[in-house]
């Protein structure tokens, strides 16, 4: 630690002494608030995760274990999810339901003390709950029945659900909380929906995902119905004789909505590997060519004949600008209607060149016309039309001058063309 000296007139010491004390304050303050915050939690802190997918992107042997944890309609889920993500090697679920269980009752399963060696032997990343098929039933704290719906039934129930949720995600498991269906009685789904408040509210504070089903299985009027399309489109039957669990097409349909949010955090978390190469441009460079395939050899140059003979048409003429003025061709000007026309000028080497091939007898031999127009910035635009390129020319009929051609004078001039007699847009009267 530094330490500074310097001298204070008496008649600014008390104004000094101030000045130090807010100084030492305004440097200790900083330091001691960061000691505490990293020093009072570190187990905090190796509870967070290091990504930023829901999911760790980085699982033990590249294969995601998903535990399926609940009721009876938990392990129905399990068999849905199970054959929905048949093909998919990376992903296994496993199967850790138990039916006739849940929060309401501890005396048969406290699966706030079941779930701890659970997740230790299981080593999971994934959770897929959902409970509620016998949960309607009061429960009991300090010798009280608290009915399904009141608000002490909701604070005992929502404690129990907020402690089960904060062991999953402690243990750094991406949680999927899915909601109850509609189901058929009236007063089962009452409960239903009161049980799903209480599971949307606590997952959402807790850091859960809460899996919405409810509209899944309704009706055009929003009631209960046993039928509806199943994951094919056809309509089939959804749910069982006792208008709470799913045929097996129902559970299908149910794990569709948990395969909509787990499908999406996984190629998240897939997509989070692909780690920037590290280091400036020059050691990127390094690893990259690394791997890069060595380029190919360069083709030897091509080997004199004895005696080779320079083809008078490959040498440079006297009359031929180019060779003189380095490859700058000099261009003449003339006029084809209203367009100045740009051409280069024709050297007796090119005429020479041009008669040893002979165009098809189909295509005019006429010389290509340039085409120039001036544009914003000082450009100038330059088109070559010959028959070739254009088309309308490339027969046997006798080629039209520029300025008569049908583009030219409808896109260029602005003319409108003659219409043919009794064509829809010939409307001259007497018609025909």
């Amino acid at each position: 630690m530094l330490r500074t000296a310097s001298y204070t007139p008496p008649a600014r010491r008390a104004k000094g002494c101030r000045a130090r004390a807010v100084a030492f304050a305004v440097a200790v303050l900083p330091a001691l608030i960061a000691g505490s915050v990293l020093g009072s939690s570190p187990a905090a802190a190796q509870n967070t995760p290091s990504h930023r997918s829901y999911i760790n992107p980085f699982p033990n042997g590249d294969r995601y274990r998903i535990v399926v944890l609940g009721d009876s309609m938990g392990e129905g889920l399990w068999e849905g999810l199970y054959r929905a993500f048949e093909d998919d090697a990376t992903l296994e679920f496993v199967q850790r339901s138990k039916k006739g269980t849940g929060f309401n009752t501890s005396d048969k399963y406290d699966w706030n003390a079941e779930i701890d060696p659970i997740l230790k032997e299981g080593n999971y990343q994934v959770a897929v709950v959902m409970f509620g098929v016998g949960e309607s039933q009061p429960i009991k704290k300090d010798g009280k029945l608290l009915t399904v719906g009141t608000e002490e039934w909701r604070e005992a129930y929502g404690e129990r659900v907020e402690k089960f949720i904060k062991k999953l995600r402690a243990a750094n498991l991406a949680t999927y909380w899915v909601g109850l269906p509609v189901m058929r009685a009236p007063n089962q789904t009452s409960d239903a929906e009161k049980l799903n408040d209480v599971f949307r509210e606590k997952a959402f504070i807790n850091g859960a995902k809460y899996v919405d089903t409810w509209n899944g299985f309704v009706d055009e009027a929003g009631r209960f119905s046993a039928y509806g399309p199943d994951m094919s489109g056809q309509v089939k039957r959804l749910r069982d004789d006792d208008g709470v669990h799913f045929t097996m097409r129902g559970y299908l349909k149910l794990a569709h909505f948990v395969d909509k949010e787990l499908r999406k955090d996984v190629n998240m978390a897939k997509a989070e590997r692909n780690i920037p190469l590290a280091g400036n441009e020059q050691e990127q460079a390094k690893v990259v060519n690394r791997f890069a395939p060595a380029p190919a050899p360069p083709a030897p140059p091509p080997v004199a004949p004895d005696n080779a003979e320079v083809d008078a048409l490959d040498a440079p003429s006297e009359d031929d600008d180019t060779a003189a003025d380095g490859g700058n061709e000099e261009l003449q000007q003339s006029q084809v209607g209203d367009v100045s026309v740009v051409r280069p000028t024709l050297t007796d080497s090119t005429l020479q060149a041009a008669n040893l091939t002979s165009p098809p007898a189909n295509i005019s031999t006429t010389e290509p016309e340039v085409i120039t127009s001036e544009l914003p910035g000082g450009f100038t635009a330059v088109a070559t039309i010959s028959a070739v390129t254009d088309l309308s020319v490339a027969s046997s009929r006798p080629r039209l001058p520029l300025s008569q051609r049908p583009y030219y004078r409808v896109l260029i001039r602005g003319e409108q063309l003659e219409p043919k007699s009794g064509r829809a847009d010939d409307f001259t009267w007497p018609p025909g």
